[in-house]
């Protein structure tokens, strides 16, 4: 890729590394330029990249406590990342999908604890576990830069299928919570599809509507999916 030249010291460029542990756990090193076994952070961090998003799950396991695969990111291993990306001079992009797995557009999944609750009871969980995730973070020293309140949220979040409820309870409840344990942290939503803007529209129209406090709009773009920027 070639290098843009001239860009400002602010700005973010980042990745995700959810997976790192339980690729190390499998056996895979990482080496520098010298051919010096050492940690991917210091690597990326010697490339210029200044944060690391981790993605976050509510309980990825089933009965047994067996993972359901991907990294099996829950609180721990981004408490894991959080420290290595802090040490290393980055900060941590927090990427709740409360969900205990992938949450997108197809998919939005409510937590199996949240299975039985009304959307009341499921935005004060919410707030409850986006509070207890982030205090985790900060009392193990971890620089959260940005949270993530849900993941390409196209309409739905945690098993709510109206939009309208998700801007009125669910994402003003990660919002506060975010607030409280980082004041300085961004606070992002999410969306996916771009290319529909009349979709975009909505969903801004909706957080506006009910007054939700955040920094960032924030959109995945996959051109194989979402078309060319024209």
């Amino acid at each position: 890729v070639k290098k843009v030249e001239g860009l400002p010291d602010d700005f973010i460029l980042g990745m995700d590394a959810s997976a790192v542990p339980a690729l190390e756990d499998a056996g895979v090193k990482y080496y520098d330029f010298d051919a010096n076994e050492t940690d991917v952070y210091t690597v990326l961090r010697m490339n210029g990249i200044n944060y690391i998003r981790v993605r976050v799950w509510n309980h990825p396991f089933d009965s047994e406590g067996r993972g359901y695969g991907g990294g099996n990111c829950d609180i721990n291993t981004a408490v894991e990342i959080g420290k290595r990306a802090t040490a290393n001079g980055m900060k941590l992009l927090v990427n709740f999908h409360y969900s205990d797995f992938w949450a997108d557009p197809a998919k939005q999944m409510v937590p199996k604890a949240w299975a039985e609750m009304d959307i009341e009871t499921k935005a004060q969980a919410l707030y409850e576990y986006t509070r207890d995730c982030l205090q985790l973070l900060k009392d193990n020293g971890v620089d959260v830069g940005m949270v993530q309140v849900g993941n390409e949220t196209n309409g739905a979040m945690a098993g709510e299928k109206n939009f309208v409820r998700v801007a009125e309870y669910l994402i003003p409840a990660g919002s506060r919570a975010t607030r409280e344990i980082f004041p300085t942290a961004l606070v992002a939503v999410h969306f996916a599809n771009p290319e529909k803007v009349s979709n975009y529209r909505n969903y801004a129209y909706q957080l506006a509507t009910n007054q939700v406090d955040y920094d960032v709009f924030a959109s995945s773009y996959y051109p194989y999916w979402h078309g060319t920027l024209e």
